[in-house]
């Protein structure tokens, strides 16, 4: 089980080629083109909601709506 201290980890070293981030809002097709590739590749993992900087869309979006 991945715990919130392991994710942090993942996030801060970034992504390679078998961490991929991801924004919340995506088609499924890009995502299943990411899984598929992960796959071929024996595993990886997708982090949804994380931008490519390795910030939290989700909060960030959150604090942009609530000021």
């Amino acid at each position: 089980m991945t715990t919130h201290t392991d994710l942090l980890e993942i996030i801060t070293n970034g992504e390679n080629s078998g961490v991929e981030f991801k924004r919340d809002v995506l088609q499924n097709y890009d995502l299943a083109k990411e899984l598929v590739a992960f796959s071929n590749l024996r595993g990886g993992i997708v982090l949804l909601g994380v931008e490519d900087d390795g910030s939290l869309s989700v909060l960030r979006d959150l604090i942009s709506k609530n000021g």
